[in-house]
């Protein structure tokens, strides 16, 4: 997703990944389909409507109607059991990401359309409303349904095996958590230009209207005003923030330190700003990092005390870490009035491994694989991430040595940290035929 997108299209794209929406838009197209017949009698020969009777159609209907109605109610009982398992084995957070799935909100939605077209086809079928050429119409639909109920069901077959089990769960996690990262990568400051913390002189502030998460910023609109005023906006707190009325959001900088900005206006720039009650992954890339953290930390109570999780949760963070590419650093900011502040290397370190650090310190295995990602991570070209993997391996040793009483353990994650501190994975030297 774009990160440019005006609030009312940011909500629409919200709207359209929910499962009620596209189970809506297979009813209306259930319901045409079953209506199609109506319309296009008229252009079909009487000869050739004749070949289908309507008591074949009928009964191919209601079949449709009794087993779609029993598969849904199967497979909306499934996926409330897989969230309600995702829920608990990973973490609440965690069950957006599966209701927003694609292949479940397909599966559901083929079967809610296909019971609704079957229902308004049988009321045209008994009401009469359909001519000879009409039930010929309604007989090809009916065929072609049947042919997307039957893949359908394959798919959905294939898939349940996977549906609420935590890999699955961490895999949708990741992907939205990626496809975050590759967001901030090609645009850190949504548009803008960078806002280093120093107030620059007097700005009026702007108060959040409630208590919540920032959830997304329209730098057109802010852009927009900043433009009106021919005044530079300070943002002040990132997408994922938590603000409330007295925690100011943004700041205008009039051309005039001295000036005031209407009160109409500071309404309009607030309204660029989307308070909630939960965080969103489109413009807050810690908010991946830290869904992924809270699943290792789920696999590390002592209720479940499953380090093998936590494990899998480290290789994946790694993945999310170095998603994106560097942008170019020659390209002009489309909204230079507009300073948006950095999120540093320590709050990507912290929002994804200092919680795991701090549950898994008694466990060895969980250290070592810490240790390893600091290590990958070191050796990448991203601004800060070398010196804080060092900063962070240092850490997690010492946490290690607080916890851990056995020296065998204490002495492996020692090896483990001299390696991770190595300049480079792997040394060469040149051949010499003197050596």
């Amino acid at each position: 997703m774009k990160l440019q997108l005006s609030r009312r299209l940011w909500v629409i794209s919200q709207v359209m990944r929910q499962l009620w929406f596209v189970a809506a838009i297979y009813c209306v197209a259930g319901i045409a389909t079953a209506l199609l017949g109506i319309l296009l009698n008229r252009y079909i020969p009487e000869d050739i409507g004749d070949t289908i009777g309507v008591d074949s159609v009928g009964s191919l209907l209601s079949i449709i109607a009794s087993s779609m109605l029993t598969v849904l109610i199967f497979s909306l009982n499934t996926v409330v059991q897989a969230s309600s398992s995702a829920a608990s084995s990973a973490t609440p957070r965690a069950v957006g990401t599966l209701l927003e799935d694609r292949t479940a909100q397909s599966a559901l939605s083929t079967f809610l359309g296909s019971f609704i077209f079957s229902l308004v086809g049988l009321i045209a079928l008994n009401t009469k409303l359909y001519g000879t050429g009409g039930r010929l119409v309604l007989f090809v639909a009916t065929i072609a349904i049947i042919v997307l109920i039957i893949g359908t069901l394959l798919r959905w077959i294939n898939y349940l095996g996977r549906l609420g089990k935590v890999s699955r769960t961490i895999e949708q996690v990741e992907d939205q958590a990626v496809t975050s990262m590759r967001n901030y990568r090609a645009e850190p400051f949504l548009g803008g230009t960078e806002f280093d913390g120093d107030m620059p002189g007097v700005l009026q502030l702007i108060e959040p209207p409630e208590s919540g998460y920032l959830r997304f910023v329209d730098m057109a609109t802010l852009d927009a005003v900043s433009r009106k005023l021919n005044a530079d906006i300070y943002v002040l707190e990132r997408p994922g923030a938590f603000v409330a009325p007295g925690r100011h959001i943004a700041g205008i900088r009039l051309t005039q330190d001295d000036g005031v900005v209407d009160e109409d206006v500071v309404a309009e720039a607030a309204k660029a700003f989307t308070i909630g009650h939960e965080r969103s992954y489109t413009q807050d890339p810690l908010y991946g990092l830290t869904v992924m953290s809270q699943v290792a930390l789920r696999a590390l109570s002592p209720a479940v005390n499953d380090p093998g999780t936590a494990i899998d949760v480290v290789t994946h963070l790694v993945r999310i870490l170095e998603a994106g590419e560097k942008p170019d650093g020659d390209s002009e900011p489309r909204y230079p009035r507009i300073h948006m502040p950095t999120i540093t290397a320590e709050e990507f370190f912290d929002a994804a491994f200092t919680a795991m650090a701090r549950d898994g310190a008694g466990m060895a295995e969980v250290v070592i694989h810490l240790l390893h990602a600091c290590r990958a991570l070191g050796h990448t070209d991203i601004p800060g991430f070398s010196e804080m993997s060092k900063k962070f391996s240092t850490l997690t040793v010492d946490r290690a040595r607080e916890t851990l009483r056995f020296q065998s353990d204490i002495e492996r994650i020692e090896r483990a940290a001299s390696r991770s501190n190595i300049a480079s994975p792997v040394s060469f030297r040149q051949n010499n035929p003197e050596q």
